[in-house]
């Protein structure tokens, strides 16, 4: 409800200062501050005068809304309007006589503002809300109000000028405080900047200082921890060969002897292991290798690992509980093992006698938890978090028979860590330990962007890739040695990220993937790498029989496991064009050379003919041209310049790719008369020291020697 207050008719400059003095009274009536009274008559005053100012028949009415407590001013006219309004209320109207720029400041100056306007007129609604602290006004108190302000006689226009400007130079005042204030405020900011700016430069150098003792730190132990191995193999080694009496036999005591020598090394070979292991994890240098693996093939791992502990102590009983529920996991096999091994062998060696169980259990759907538990000495609760810290160990009656590194738990931390999950302890003193590690199923590094995979290599380009999609690093490794010696060339994707980011780069020639590869994914791959290249070889792999999904995902063909090699490359070669080899030509009078370069250049594609001199070489041309040549340049009939020159003397040999293959050290002459006759040159000692064909398949490659269709681009 709303409750009119007082009404001015805008005939005259005179009733435009009314208007602002009655708005001043009205706001002083209703509580508002200083502050507040003078935004309230500025406001009005401004919108009052650009009515009488633009347009005619003007009227200021105020009005108190009960229902939101809050002194309304409506301003009309029947002018022409306001041209440009959307401008005006935007800012990006720009006026030379200043008209409607006073609009944008009293929409700042008021709580509300809303403005109407049209041909026949503007209609201007302002509102200021009521302080909280007044009790709310209601429709007899409003009606009082109103008969005070209309009772109330005008001041003189000269006293509102007065008025007016000693609400100035108080405002000016107020300003010129606030400014001193805000000087005074700069300046204890700059001071408290810099001594932040200081602080954070001390951080920075603490922060390096911390960084490169971290980084020597990890240098130390990896070097120390690589120095060490060797000898103490040799050490190990040594011991056993004089158990094994491989030099003869010994006395009990030599016996003895060696077996303490043997023992020590093995302590110190574990406790190698063990800073090894540390420092790799704290240098990021682990890499996680995660599989699809079931729990239940995990404990009967362990069971066969920990069975020489178990002999070394009969009185404990070593028990493994895994739960039906139990879902795959795909994280780290070899990081879990090494955790669980950590946490049973401390359990068995610190339990005189009783039982340690080992069980797993899944957590809310997506974490699993393991748990070890035994019926041993115990730790205090004052060492729960001291046992975690490196080279820490807590005294008790067995520490002496088990001497351990103080670095197997350390190394279960940062391990589960690496995993995603966290370890740790349930313990009383001489009531046993329960030690709780839990992870995530699904290894979060797993759910990589495409961008964020680690790459596989880039295909050969003289060798047909195929990309082997297999989690399982023994299975893939199989698959790869069974297209090692052949003409199909081998990229291992772990992953489907993997497998993605390696096919937005390149194009295989086929592609072999494990249907239980995160199942739905990989049919998903298939589909996806067959929408781009049509003509694709796919081959899904399983231990089950999935031919019939296979088949209803139309993939070329479907392998069960374990796969025969000869079945696998006779599906390969059925399936995946090859092209015609190309001829080389070996001219060389020294035939080791010819051996090792024939034995390097062993490839599907290539047909290489020798020959052992000049004569014998053009003998061959005569028969057949060859698509290159590979040349000596010291023969005993003519030299290699005197055969490239005849080479490109004839018409049919001009063009003939012609690499120089020499041990020679050539001249800057000899250089430029080869580069004339347009012959690349690789020198011999080079290739024999990395016993490696690539120097001759890149320049095969360059050549235009290598087939077109066992490029990288084959179906792209």
């Amino acid at each position: 409800m709303s409750v009119p207050i007082l009404q001015i008719a805008l005939q005259s400059e005179r009733d435009v200062v009314q208007a602002r003095q009655r708005a001043r009274e009205v706001a002083a009536e209703l509580g508002l501050d200083n502050q507040d009274q003078i935004r309230l008559a500025t406001a009005t005053s401004e919108i009052a005068r650009n009515a009488f100012r633009y347009a005619s028949n003007g009227k200021v009415a105020f009005s108190l809304d009960l229902e939101q407590q809050r002194i309304e001013v409506e301003v009309t006219d029947t002018g022409g309007g306001i041209p440009n309004l959307e401008e005006v209320l935007e800012g990006r109207y720009r006026s030379m006589t200043g008209m409607g720029m006073g609009i944008i400041g009293t929409k700042r100056l008021m709580d509300d503002f809303e403005i109407a306007t049209s041909q026949s007129g503007t209609i201007i609604r302002m509102g200021k809300v009521l302080p909280r602290f007044r009790n709310n006004w209601t429709e007899r108190s409003a009606r009082e109000l109103k008969q005070k302000i209309q009772g109330r006689i005008p001041s003189n226009p000269f006293e509102e000028i007065e008025q007016q400007n000693q609400e100035l130079l108080k405002t000016l005042q107020e300003l010129r405080t606030r400014q001193e204030e805000l000087e005074l405020l700069n300046r204890e900011l700059e001071d408290t900047n810099r001594g932040v700016v200081a602080l954070y430069a001390e951080l920075d150098e603490r922060a390096d200082y911390l960084r490169r003792a971290s980084e020597l730190k990890t240098k130390f132990l990896s070097n120390v921890s690589h120095e060490f191995r060797t000898p103490l193999n040799s050490i190990i080694s040594l011991a056993r060969m004089l158990m094994d009496r491989m030099d003869g036999d010994l006395t009990e005591e030599q016996l003895k002897q060696i077996r303490y020598i043997e023992s020590s090394a093995r302590v110190l070979q574990e406790l190698v292991n063990d800073l090894l292991d540390l420092a790799k994890v704290e240098a990021g240098k682990v890499r996680m290798r995660p599989k699809r693996f079931e729990i239940h093939e995990l404990f009967s791992a362990l069971k066969g690992m920990l069975k020489p502990l178990l002999a070394d102590n009969t009185s404990v009983n070593l028990i493994f509980d895994a739960t039906d529920d139990l879902v795959p996991l795909r994280t780290d096999e070899g990081k879990v093992s090494q955790i669980l091994r950590n946490l049973i062998s401390n359990a068995i060696k610190f339990t005189p006698d009783g039982s340690v169980t080992v069980a797993a259990r899944m957590v809310s759907g997506e974490e699993v938890e393991f748990r070890v538990a035994d019926s041993g000495i115990g730790i205090a609760p004052e060492h729960h978090d001291t046992i975690f810290k490196e080279f820490s160990q807590v005294d008790n009656p067995l520490q002496d028979k088990y001497r351990g590194t103080g670095l197997g738990l350390p190394l279960c931390r940062n391990l589960a860590k690496l995993l995603g999950g966290s370890i740790w302890l349930e313990s009383e003193l001489g009531k046993g330990s329960t030690f709780f590690v839990r992870i995530p199923a699904i290894y979060v590094g797993e759910k990589l962007e495409a961008d964020e995979a680690e790459m596989p290599p880039a295909p050969e380009y003289h060798r047909s890739p195929v990309l082997i999609l297999e989690d399982n690093i023994e299975t893939a490794r199989l698959f790869e040695s069974y297209l090692r010696n052949s003409e199909f060339q081998a990229i291992l994707a772990a992953n489907v990220a993997q497998a993605e980011v390696w096919t937005a780069r390149h194009a295989p020639a086929a592609v072999i993937a494990d249907v239980y590869l995160e199942e739905e994914l990989c049919w998903g791959f298939l589909t996806r790498v067959r929408e781009r290249w049509p003509d694709l070889v796919c081959i899904a792999s399983s231990a089950s029989d999935e031919s019939e999904t296979a088949r209803q995902y139309e993939v070329s063909a479907f392998l069960q496991k374990p796969v025969d090699r000869d079945v696998l490359l006779q599906e390969l070669r059925s399936r995946v064009s090859q092209a015609e080899s190309r001829r080389i030509l070996l001219v060389d009078d020294n035939e080791i050379a010819r051996y090792i370069l024939r034995d390097l250049l062993d490839q599907p594609w290539l047909n290489i003919r020798e020959a052992s001199n000049g004569t014998d070489a053009f003998a061959a041309i005569e028969q057949e041209i060859p698509d290159a040549v590979i040349l000596d340049i010291l023969m005993p009939d003519m030299s290699g310049f005197d055969v490239l020159r005849k080479l490109r003397g004839s018409s049919a040999t001009e063009k003939l790719p012609v690499l120089i293959y020499t041990s020679k050290d050539l001249s800057e002459s000899e250089r430029s008369e080869l580069e004339t006759l347009n012959a690349s040159v690789i020198k011999k000692a080079e290739v024999s020291s990395r016993l490696s064909a690539k120097p001759f398949l890149d320049w095969a490659k360059s050549a235009g020697v290598s087939p077109e269709d066992m490029t990288t681009e084959s179906n792209g």
